[in-house]
């Protein structure tokens, strides 16, 4: 057994860094009827599970104190989201809130943070009580100068529930009312009910804890309380951990440390290795799209099934993070008939905060990035089809996906449209090309609404976080595209033109721009036109808001067939309507961060209003 046993509490499924020292248990177990497999329970023996909501994480260490028998001489209690930093680094930087930001519990993660076991063990030799560092609440946005004004600020707790905890102290343990008032008229805290204690300081500070969190129970009046305010023992349980260090500092001479607090963001557990839909003649396509494009996103779908091959098995990869559970079964019900068709939706949530850093502008969206990932989510696959959500496909797609592709990396048109830009019809596009994206054959720039991925080849030659990297490095013209072409020249098997047909942008495409590309690109366009296998709506004139565009009418065919038909009549109804609410919270995003101090600032104002 380790010398230290850390509980990290949880009332769902979640990421937990693995090893002999970090136990997960599920907090609230006896009011769950979900038992999450490979957890301990706070339900069995004796217990309070039933009391989780009003207790929080306390359910966990009243479990452990009653019921755990350990051969540790040390137990401490982390959050699933929030963990210590085991080391002495001070290059890594702390938010408005006193925490460092960390995407997810990752492969770096134990080795950032110092969450070895040997190192654990290592930093608790000779300490009595490790605790978060301490924070200076006047640093903070909006929390008041002492920690009473701290506490009532909050907007959800209750001044008389403090007020009972101080009566309770009163009565119960005298000797502590003097630190009780030290530490409500003092600006700095620990927070979180995180710490390790040596095995017999926790069993005493247990008993005192639970038997004045009891009593305050009984006298709280919780009749019209918020879901928040229903977890006033919770935030009643940090102030007593305050107050019962500055006892013990003051009448023994314990070690205590501090260190720092990581902040998770991305909790959910990693998904299972995703597998190939069908064992045989697997057609794999991935498309990706946010909630308010999944009208146009089901059309494309549609256009896939209409034209697909009985004989082969069509495995359709929807990646997403925001497209509700609603639309998902919606669109699933749809093409539910259609035996050789699967549809699943991944949540590429965990790659959040690494999509942020990246750049948007115009008429694209964030979920253009996507594709990116690929090959760190689809290890099972060797290859995929990636297809834009603004196309229709007029062609059975298993012909493309069967292309052999075993010495390229992807497989995709030439972009006749950047080819003329290039020539002359955008000075500055020349430039941009050869001194900044580096295109060494600039008219073998492809396009990349249609592009078949060897995501093999890609595992071998670069690896996600390097290519996220070189997302973030620069804002490109043409996003993702630009750093596909980027990374993948002279590594490109081109195909015909038929498979991407770009439609006729604003009427000026063809005749304006296309028509200065070099004379066999040209050539291959305007013959591509008339047998298209895919049209693709590239650029902002989309047919669900200009009727009369160019392949309009071939939009139109499929969306009678998409689930969406009446949704997407109604927005053609409304073309000028536009998503402000989405693009507002995106710009406010990047003007107030998460984690700042005026980004913090407002947010809490706002949370006010509301």
């Amino acid at each position: 057994m380790p010398q230290v046993q850390i509980f990290v509490a949880s009332h769902k499924p979640t990421q937990h860094v693995k090893s002999d020292i970090f136990m997960p248990i599920q907090v609230g177990a006896a009011l769950s009827e979900h038992k999450i497999s490979g957890f301990l329970k706070d339900d069995t023996g004796d217990h309070i599970s039933e009391k989780n909501a009003r207790y929080c994480e306390l359910t966990a260490q009243y479990w452990t104190w009653k019921n755990y028998a350990i051969d540790a001489n040390y137990v401490g209690f982390f959050h699933y989201r929030r963990y210590l930093a085991f080391h002495n680094k001070n290059n890594l930087r702390e938010d408005v809130w006193g925490n460092i930001q960390y995407p997810a519990i990752d492969s770096n993660f134990i080795e950032v943070f110092g969450l070895q076991d040997d190192n654990i063990e290592q930093y608790i030799n000779g300490v009595d009580i490790i605790l978060p560092r301490s924070k200076n609440i006047r640093h903070m946005p909006g929390m008041g100068k002492t920690n009473r004004e701290q506490y009532s600020s909050s907007g959800y707790l209750r001044q008389k529930d403090l007020d009972i905890l101080m009566n309770v102290i009163d009565e119960k343990y005298p000797d502590f009312t003097v630190f009780a008032k030290k530490y409500f008229a003092s600006h700095r805290s620990y927070f979180n009910n995180m710490f390790i204690m040596r095995r017999d300081i926790f069993d005493k500070y247990a008993k005192w804890l639970f038997d004045i969190l009891e009593e305050c129970d009984k006298r709280i009046d919780y009749s019209g309380y918020s879901v928040e305010a229903m977890r006033t023992i919770g935030h009643l349980a940090e102030r007593l951990l305050n107050i019962y260090i500055l006892y013990l500092r003051d009448k023994h001479q314990y070690i205590i440390k501090e260190l720092p607090t990581v902040y998770i963001h991305e909790t959910r557990p990693r998904q299972m290795p995703i597998r190939q839909a069908f064992k045989e003649k697997n057609i794999a396509i991935v498309l990706s799209a946010n909630n308010h494009y999944v009208p146009y996103l089901s059309t494309a779908i549609a256009s896939i099934v209409q034209n697909s091959d009985r004989q082969n098995n069509y495995d359709i990869l929807v990646f997403q993070t925001d497209i509700s559970q609603d639309n998902q079964e919606r669109i699933v019900q749809v093409f539910k008939k259609q035996q050789n068709i699967k549809i699943r939706f991944i949540d590429v949530s965990s790659f959040a905060d690494a999509f942020d850093s990246l750049s948007t502008h115009g008429h694209f969206s964030i979920e253009t990035w996507y594709r990116l990932v690929m090959p760190d989510i689809l290890t099972e696959y060797k290859k995929v089809l990636y297809l834009d959500s603004d196309l229709v496909v007029e062609h059975d797609v298993s012909d493309l996906y069967n292309t052999d592709v075993s010495r390229y990396l992807v497989a995709a048109t030439r972009d006749a449209d950047t080819a003329g830009l290039y020539n002359g019809y955008d000075p500055d596009r020349k430039n941009y090309m050869d001194s900044i994206l580096k295109i060494r054959k600039p008219y073998d720039y492809f396009q990349a609404g249609v592009v078949l991925f060897n995501l093999e080849y890609f595992r071998k030659k670069i690896n996600t976080n390097e290519l996220l990297s070189l997302a973030a490095s620069y804002d490109w013209k043409l996003l993702d595209q630009d750093v596909l072409n980027n990374i993948a020249q002279e590594k490109v098997l081109f195909i015909d033109m038929s498979w991407n047909v770009l439609v006729d942008w604003r009427k000026i495409r063809a005749e304006e721009i296309i028509n200065r590309a070099p004379r066999d690109l040209n050539n291959e366009y305007l013959s591509a036109r008339q047998s298209p296998k895919i049209i693709h709506y590239a650029g902002d004139e989309k047919p669900w808001e200009n009727l009369s565009m160019d392949f309009a009418s071939c939009f139109w065919y499929y969306a009678k067939y998409s689930g969406y038909y009446e949704e997407l009549l109604c927005r053609a109804a409304n073309p000028k309507k536009q998503r402000w609410s989405d693009v507002i919270k995106r710009e406010v995003k990047k003007m107030l961060p998460v984690g700042t101090r005026r980004g913090e600032l407002v947010r809490r104002i706002i949370a006010r209003r509301r």
